[in-house]
């Protein structure tokens, strides 16, 4: 289900990703802050799919405008045990460890956190650190 909220004009377009971090400071008094901010969770990865044909609006954050976006959020490659990487399956998702800074993005992808409940949605490949191999799972959060 999509979620609404604002982004800046700028990066309003459909395919478009990014990371929530919280709210800036100017957004604790915007009157806006409710559905633009309200409705993110830090921290998560999201997805605009749509850019909805309503008048822009202003934002001190965004160079002036903000506009109206559907968003959901994406699914997310990460590194898993190869023995849990069955498509269709639900796990609680446990990062593994990996000394390799270059594999970060695969062990511990920003969007997802440890302990979440996610489906594996596709197995994409393999990857090896620490002397183990890893699969690397496509997968999709579920929301409690």
């Amino acid at each position: 289900m999509a979620i609404i909220t604002l982004v800046g004009e700028k990066l309003a377009k459909p395919g478009m990703e990014f990371i929530y971090y919280g709210p800036a400071e100017p957004c604790k008094t915007c009157k806006l802050a409710g559905v633009c901010v309200g409705n993110l969770e830090p921290g998560r990865r999201y997805k605009i799919l749509r850019v909805r044909s309503m008048p822009s609006h202003h934002c001190p954050l965004h160079e002036g405008k903000a506009r109206v976006v559907e968003v959901v959020e994406p699914s997310i490659e990460v590194a898993v045990e190869p023995r849990l990487a069955i498509p269709g399956s639900v796990i609680r998702l446990r990062f593994e460890e990996c000394n390799d800074e270059e594999k970060a993005d695969v062990f511990r992808p920003e969007g997802l956190f440890e302990g979440d409940s996610v489906k594996i949605i596709e197995v994409t490949g393999e990857v090896e650190c620490n002397g183990r191999t890893y699969r690397i799972v496509k997968v999709m959060r579920k929301k409690d």
